[in-house]
């Protein structure tokens, strides 16, 4: 289940935004919403799961010949 967690440091209140369960470029699409809800972050870094490949896998059809 995808989940987004937030960390704010009651020190410079500088928080910090980490998507998970969200596989491939579907991740960066969710970040993009929440940046334009909460605004630009400083500094941004792709996680393991923004470069997982989801499980698709190919359909191959033989083509009849008329």
């Amino acid at each position: 289940m995808p989940e987004i967690n937030f960390t704010i440091d009651q020190q410079t209140g500088e928080m910090q935004m980490k998507v998970e369960g969200v596989q491939g470029p579907q991740c960066a699409d969710v970040a993009k919403i929440v940046t334009e809800l909460i605004g630009a972050p400083e500094h941004e870094e792709n996680t393991s799961d923004f470069y997982a490949r989801s499980n698709v896998k190919p359909l191959v059809q033989n083509k009849k010949k008329v």
